[in-house]
């Protein structure tokens, strides 16, 4: 459905994602992990078409059904967004109009696929929300953003993407800033969400619960570079990039307790892999930039993956 073919980025210049390829299925969920900064969330503004001013596609390719989005006009853009691809924003409370109902918000969005009254567009509203399990749907319609929880708001956006039929919908950090009751509420909304669209998914996260739940093949960034990409299972079991093994580990134990992660920062060499300055297992050879290696459908970009998880 989508296919994402050595995608390069920058901004003002400067190189934010370099040569990214990845794709992603009718109905399935992927996931995209790694820290802040390394280039998750600007992969989705560039399948949206919202770079900004500052920042611009310097390579690579975007296709949607074989369609090259990038090459769409902004007028022709505008027909996929929420129609087609539906996005849910982070904290989707802060990014709904502060002034307007969640109902007058709704009947907004639909009216840019299809000619609705309010009432059906109530009614149509309501009946998205009670399928993700939100109560009192008439309540959160004649309501302000304002006026409900982080997490009732993140569900009202999914219900929101709902009401448009999507195919694909982006989830950026859908998650972050909500406990852990709720986020489990709200990945359980995603997946029924998903179930009622027929839709896949492309997630950018730092939750690695949330990967556990949800994902069906999960690529791992950093620096701007996907250093790893395999099913949920080969990148959880079987990590095999230092930067992903860290990354796996980096949660607490049962016991509550965090796992010690070798690490070591050395000085960075121009050319070199993009982890070498951080690698506890870099050589010489680590001072050229690697290739992406398969072994299967399970991608890395490192020389010594194997080697690395052995002295783990």
């Amino acid at each position: 459905m989508l296919e994402i073919k050595n995608l390069s980025i920058a901004y003002n210049d400067r190189p934010a994602v370099e040569d990214v390829s990845f794709t992603v299925q009718a109905g399935e969920t992927v996931s995209i992990v790694g820290e802040s900064g390394s280039g998750k969330s600007t992969i989705l503004r560039a399948v949206q078409g919202l770079l900004g001013r500052e920042g611009s596609v310097i390579g690579g390719s975007v296709e949607f059904d074989g369609v090259s989005l990038l090459d769409l006009s902004k007028e022709e853009m505008r027909r996929y967004r929420g129609a087609v691809i539906a996005t849910v924003p982070q904290q989707a409370g802060q990014s709904m109009d502060p002034i307007t109902r969640i109902g007058r918000q709704f009947h907004e969005a639909i009216l840019t696929k299809r000619k609705i009254t309010r009432s059906e567009s109530d009614s149509l509203a309501a009946e998205c929300m009670r399928s993700l399990s939100i109560k009192e749907p008439e309540k959160i319609l004649n309501s302000y953003p304002a006026m409900l929880s982080g997490g009732t708001n993140q569900r009202v956006a999914l219900a929101m993407a709902m009401v448009m039929e999507p195919r694909l919908i982006l989830a950026d950090e859908p998650t972050s800033a909500l406990d852990v009751t709720v986020q489990v509420e709200v990945v359980e909304a995603m997946l029924a969400l998903k179930r009622q669209c027929d839709a896949a998914i492309l997630m950018v996260t730092h939750n690695m619960g949330v990967v556990a739940q949800m994902s069906d093949h999960v690529g791992v960034m950093y620096n701007g570079r996907l250093l790893e990409w395999g099913t949920r299972e080969e990148i959880l079991e079987d990590p095999r990039h230092p930067y992903t093994r860290a990354l796996t580990a980096s949660g607490l134990r049962m016991d509550g307790t965090l796992p010690k992660v070798k690490t070591i920062y050395r000085e960075n060499v121009g050319g070199s892999c993009v982890y070498y300055a951080r690698c506890p297992y870099a050589s010489e050879e680590c001072r050229t930039s690697p290739e992406m290696s398969t072994d299967g459908g399970h991608a890395v970009m490192c020389r010594h993956p194997q080697e690395g998880a052995a002295h783990e």
